[in-house]
């Protein structure tokens, strides 16, 4: 018997190196397609087995050029030890990779640039007046494999930047330049948007269409309605629209986008739109579409209203995130004490944003108040004054703020304690709502979660008037109101029927939340069921329903569907399956027979429309109508591309917001450090200064001696 465990001892110890060899394969092959370091592309795993058992014995590292075996234990020390230190001989000067663009294995190693000069390099010679430079190394030789691998992924790309990177920039002297380093032929402009970008195209038509033909149904959402956008540029369009699709699998299908005549559509028009969407996606199996989510606007809504009436399968709401917005919205107009606090910090932040303290404009929210309207104007000057008060305490009212003596109305505001008790009191009321908003987006919200959500909020008001001692009557009757506009039937239905909100009793069966419910909400759980299925058999599914109501769920599925796991980067409580309550009812629950397809379909349903931030100048060139037809045609197609991807990699952040996070890296600073920066640099331009005197004063040796001790005087003084 204890024999045996030797050999269970290698057996293990085998297959861990067969682990680690097949790990070093996938890296280098990640390496060589240009996402992983530099030295793969000139060491090879190596495994050696035995020749009795045919088992792993050991894992070596060869290197391409020298032959030479090391141990695989460490490959980034290999590396360093190997080639940067010189050791192997047919390799030099690994300073400087080009993600996989270059060979992977030849005799005289060109990859990299050349050494630094060397200090006498630069030093110009007696007989000439230029300086000596060493002779340049030749362009390395890459193989037409290896150079239609760099051009795919530069392809690709460009076609992910749609925009914010222009094509003009393949005919850039500069870029053609840097590609002839890197062994590279140019480009040609028509490469990229001519065949390369039919293909391309052609080849994320067929996988759309391939996913959505796989799914039993789908969810339209739709975005940009009706928000009223006024353009200076004639060219630029009045507004816009977005349409996707939302799958059983919780993937999204980016569809395309729609440019409007008129920042007002007219409600025929989109419900015609919608409709004509509707008939394309499905195949003409309008069955198949289980609802819309839209971001409409206030006038249109009546367009959901009557769509949904018109079409008895259909589950339509309006975008929960643009209600949170309202409603922060109604509490910027609706809420007295709200108006008057940020009415004053419109007043600090245009006195601030005048000031010549370059260094503190990096705290500012970077959107001009002119392009907002008057309540989000007011939003985002009390976040802007909050985040001033938090970064640089009192001494930003000491020393920015009273810079105008004769402006003391504002003055003695500011030195009010009551003012900033206010103003802490309505920031934190905002970081309620941004705080929802922000989950709402990580968590994709699904349609059985919005009574939750919207209880939720209410209890953080709750606390938040308590906190601050407000009269918690008129926030709340905003927070209702808002709630009432909102509100749809289908939300406690689904609330009900979705697995994941099953309550656990005393005898430990797992039961729908109907205690939960209002009377109302409780009526509307039977009138959702009744429309949603047909005449004949709406009276089983009631009989369904109250199947459901008293024995609920069996404990283990209750159980396995709502478990949960710490997100590591969050992290936050997760559900494990997201998808597990749809297929609960898909697969297990088979004895609800009419049910169990009302319930499928209402689970999966999302209650937020998906938001896409644009490219403003690429937008106005696919609308453009001094553009030819051709050219609008390529640009629509680089939009459909590049949103594809986006959707692949779940991101919908906006590239600008990115740029200006990386501009507010000196967040940090406190008012002190600007000011000593602000310091810093007119002494910067003193030193200037003086070296520009002395360069242009022509004098005697004697002269210029006495001038230099002065200006090593004045130099002293200013450091």
């Amino acid at each position: 018997m204890a024999a045996t465990f030797p050999a269970q001892e290698d057996d293990l110890f085998s297959r861990n190196l067969q682990k680690r060899y097949n790990g070093l394969v996938m890296v280098r092959k990640r390496a060589i397609r240009g996402k992983g370091a530099w030295y793969w592309y000139h060491l090879e795993p190596i495994l050696f087995q035995n020749q009795d058992t045919g088992t792993a014995k050991a894992v070596k590292l060869r290197c391409g050029l020298c032959s030479a075996l090391f141990s695989a234990s460490n490959p980034s020390r290999t590396a360093t030890e190997h080639l940067r230190r010189g050791s192997c001989p047919n390799f030099r000067h690994p300073e400087v990779n080009y993600n996989g663009i270059g060979p992977k294995s030849t005799k005289h190693n060109l990859l990299a640039l050349p050494p630094p000069l060397a200090p006498l390099a630069m030093v110009p010679a007696f007989c000439s007046s230029e300086p000596v430079f060493p002779s340049q190394p030749d362009k390395p030789q890459l193989t037409q494999s290896q150079i239609d691998t760099a051009f795919d992924l530069l392809s690709e790309w460009f076609y992910e930047s749609c925009g914010h990177v222009s094509f003009s920039t393949l005919d850039h002297p500069k870029f053609k330049a840097f590609l002839n380093h890197l062994g590279l032929p140019c480009i040609n402009r028509s490469y990229i948007t001519g065949a390369k970008l039919d293909a391309k195209y052609e080849e994320i038509m067929v996988q759309t269409k391939s996913k959505l033909q796989d799914a039993m149904f789908f969810q339209l959402s739709t975005d940009g309605w009706g928000k009223g956008k006024k353009r200076n540029n004639s060219d630029f369009p009045d507004d816009f629209a977005s349409i996707s699709l939302n799958l059983p699998n919780g993937s999204t299908l980016f569809h395309k986008v729609l440019f409007l005549n008129t920042n007002s559509p007219s409600s025929d028009y989109i419900k015609d739109i919608l409709w004509s969407t509707i008939i394309e996606t499905s195949g003409y199996d309008v069955f198949r579409c289980a609802g819309i989510v839209a971001d409409v606007g206030n006038i249109n809504n009546i367009v959901l209203q009557e769509l949904e009436t018109r079409h008895h399968w259909m589950v339509i709401i309006t975008c929960q995130s643009t209600a949170l917005h309202k409603l922060l919205r109604d509490f910027s107009k609706d809420l007295p004490l709200f108006t008057t606090t940020a009415s004053i910090c419109l007043k600090i932040i245009q006195k601030f944003e005048s000031h010549h303290y370059n260094g503190l404009n990096i705290c500012l929210t970077r959107r001009p108040y002119s392009s907002l309207d008057q309540a989000s104007a007011k939003i985002s000057a009390v976040e802007n004054v909050a985040r001033l008060f938090h970064k640089f305490g009192h001494s930003f009212t000491e020393k920015v703020i009273p810079i105008d003596p004769s402006d003391r109305a504002l003055s003695d505001v500011v030195q009010e304690s009551k003012f900033w008790k206010d103003l802490d009191c309505f920031a934190n009321l905002i970081s309620i709502i941004r705080d929802l908003l922000q989950e709402i987006k990580e968590d994709r919200l699904c349609l059985g979660q919005c009574l939750p959500l919207w209880k939720e909020l209410k209890s953080r008001i709750t606390g938040w008037c308590s906190r601050f001692e407000m009269d918690e009557k008129p926030v709340m009757e905003l927070v209702n109101r808002r709630f009432a506009k909102n509100y749809h039937a289908a939300w406690a239905a689904s609330y009900v029927l979705d697995p994941l909100f099953l309550v656990e009793d005393s005898c430990g069966r797992y039961l729908p939340p109907f205690k939960f419910l209002t009377p109302e909400q409780e009526k509307d759980v039977v009138k959702t069921i009744t429309r949603l299925t047909r005449d004949e058999e709406a009276h089983i599914a009631l009989m369904e329903l109250m199947k459901w109501r008293t024995e609920g769920l069996d404990p283990v599925y209750a159980r396995a569907v709502q478990a949960k796991e710490r997100d590591p980067i969050s992290g936050k409580m997760r559900v494990v399956n997201p998808r597990g309550n749809r297929l609960i009812w898909e697969t297990y629950l088979s004895e609800f027979k009419v049910l169990r397809r009302v319930a499928a379909r209402l689970v999966f349903l999302q209650a937020t429309a998906t938001k896409l931030n644009w490219n403003q100048s690429f937008l106005s060139l696919v609308s453009s109508k001094r553009q030819s037809n051709e050219t609008i045609e390529r640009a629509q197609k680089v939009l459909f591309v590049s949103l594809h991807q986006r959707f692949e990699r779940d991101d919908f952040s906006d590239e600008e917001e990115k740029d200006s996070e990386l501009s507010s890296c000196e967040n940090g600073m406190s008012l002190d450090q600007c000011l000593v920066k602000e310091n810093s640099l007119k002494a910067k331009e003193a030193k200037e200064r003086v070296y520009m005197e002395y360069t242009k004063i022509h004098r005697s040796k004697r002269q210029k001696d006495n001038l230099m001790m002065n200006l090593l005087m004045i130099w002293g003084l200013i450091k």
